[in-house]
């Protein structure tokens, strides 16, 4: 069996992941205007203050974030810093970018753990007006850095072998 044929279905699988986040990532953005434009009406028009709509633009906000800087935009279409890549020679520039995003891709996989543990301790704590327990409103971060440090590492690993982006 080649390369192409082992990593077509991973191919297929993130396209379609990175599909499913950009819908998802899209009806976030929605649920924000709606609850922006809720709270500005409720208090602009019926006189009185929205107890939870700010709560669900924060939180919609936070996931759709999150999640569509880890699943729906391409590594290759996030900010980079690559003044010192873009004067090497190509193949040490290409190694170069492939350290920096192994380095940054481990650090976040390392302290995936810590964040999980800081994450699972906010379970005591609630939102004040909806009582959305907060290890739940910020389970993203933990997403995001599993799934961008797994990236990251990922595309180091093809990047110094010479292949384009994947993720």
């Amino acid at each position: 069996m080649t390369r192409l044929h082992l990593t077509r279905p991973l191919d297929r699988a993130a396209r379609a992941l990175r599909l499913g986040a950009t819908v998802l990532a899209s009806a976030g953005f929605v649920v924000v205007v709606l609850a922006f434009a809720w709270t500005i009406f409720s208090r602009y028009v019926l006189g009185t203050a929205s107890d939870g709509a700010e709560e669900i633009a924060t939180a919609a906000y936070l996931w759709v974030v999150m999640l569509g800087a880890a699943l729906a935009v391409r590594q290759s279409e996030h900010v980079a810093f690559d003044l010192l890549v873009s004067v090497l020679p190509p193949r040490a520039g290409r190694w170069l970018a492939a350290a920096g995003g192994l380095a940054a891709g481990l650090a976040l996989l390392a302290a995936l753990p810590v964040t999980v543990d800081y994450i699972a301790f906010l379970w005591r704590e609630k939102t004040p007006a909806l009582r959305i327990p907060l290890d739940r409103l910020y389970f993203c971060f933990p997403v995001f850095q599993g799934v961008t440090g797994l990236a990251l590492t990922v595309n180091a690993l093809r990047g110094a072998l010479g292949r384009e982006d994947g993720a």
